[in-house]
């Protein structure tokens, strides 16, 4: 049964529980209010339920928990609200998809949450969880997507990012999002050992120190660290980010000079180092960057020329002479 992207309102019919056969429950981009109705348990086959965009309210019916034919369970962009039971996951032993983004839905994360052994997509963002991430989450050998971005998860402690640990080695994880939290602590040199298919990595608008290990991984497209307390210099390794799309890393307490390997991330389109410490001249291996389109040095201690080929320069601040670099047709 499908009737998302529609204008429907009103609640979710309490009726569909007597759909014995349904296996698919759509009713997403609504305009559907009230709570998740107990008789949807009734559905024993229901295998895909999707509520998202909507207007809930509520918590989730206890009886969801034990619909062990689930796997996929998305309800984003409601107003859902409550917590999470700590064995929640016990009885879910085929989901494969969990989106519960942008509800109001507070309390730890489940620590059963890794008996869903089959997880694929773990998207709990923009809720209020709170407290530490369970250090298992790496035994979930088949996540791909794990996107805890603003909650109000972590403590500002040194072990606040012990869990990412137990992705050391792991074989498909593509995208972490832990960004806009409470994690403290510093970059563990474990960092560069993380899912060898990990493209995306999101750390910003944390409470993280210390500086970056020279051991991060190579194989990132993205990197954003913005909004911390990291120190020290960019370490030259950063060179070796040949597939580097996005790097961020404005608003933090870097020092030293912008070396020259800027120039051998050839893929680059977004370069964000504004509110830092750094100084010196802008490297003119920049120029090698024939794809970057967004580049913000700004209040730094920069001087001397920058070229100017490149669209959407925030140079204020600085001590920065632009020069037009000439471009051979």
């Amino acid at each position: 049964m499908s009737v998302f992207s529609n204008k429907l309102s009103g609640g979710v019919p309490s009726f569909v529980g007597n759909l014995s056969s349904l296996t698919h429950f759509s009713v997403s981009d609504n305009k559907l209010e009230g709570g998740i109705p107990q008789e949807i348990c009734n559905l024993k086959r229901l295998t895909f339920l999707s509520l998202g965009l909507n207007r809930l309210t509520g918590t989730f019916p206890s009886c969801l928990y034990n619909m062990s034919s689930l796997s996929l369970i998305s309800a984003p962009e409601n107003q859902l609200n409550g917590s999470l039971s700590p064995n929640m996951f016990n009885t879910l032993p085929n989901l494969e998809l969990i989106a519960i983004a942008m509800n109001q839905i507070s309390g730890p994360i489940p620590p059963s949450i890794t008996n869903a052994s089959v997880l694929l997509v773990i998207d709990i963002s923009e809720n209020h969880f709170t407290g530490k991430v369970p250090t298992s989450l790496g035994k979930l050998q088949d996540l791909q997507y794990l996107s805890l971005y603003r909650n109000n998860l972590g403590d500002n402690s040194t072990n606040d990012l012990e869990f990412l640990k137990s992705f050391t080695n792991h074989s498909k994880l593509q995208r972490v999002d832990v960004s806009y939290n409470n994690f403290g602590g510093h970059l563990p040199n474990f960092l560069g050992n993380l899912s060898i298919q990990l493209s995306l990595l999101h750390l910003g608008g944390n409470k993280i120190s210390r500086e970056i290990p020279e051991s991060l991984g190579n194989g990132l497209a993205l990197l954003t660290m913005e909004h911390n307390h990291i120190i020290g210099t960019i370490p030259t390794t950063s060179g070796k980010f040949l597939n580097m799309q996005v790097l961020d890393l404005n608003a933090n307490m870097l020092s030293g000079e912008i070396g020259p390997f800027i120039g051998n991330l050839s893929q680059l389109f977004h370069l964000d180092m504004g509110k830092n410490m750094l100084e010196g001249n802008v490297p003119p291996s920049i120029g090698n960057c024939q794809k970057l389109e967004h580049l913000d040095l700004s209040q730094n201690n920069l001087t001397g020329t920058i070229p100017l080929g490149i669209f959407n320069l925030y140079l204020s601040n600085n001590h920065v002479e632009f020069v037009k670099k000439l471009i051979e047709r």
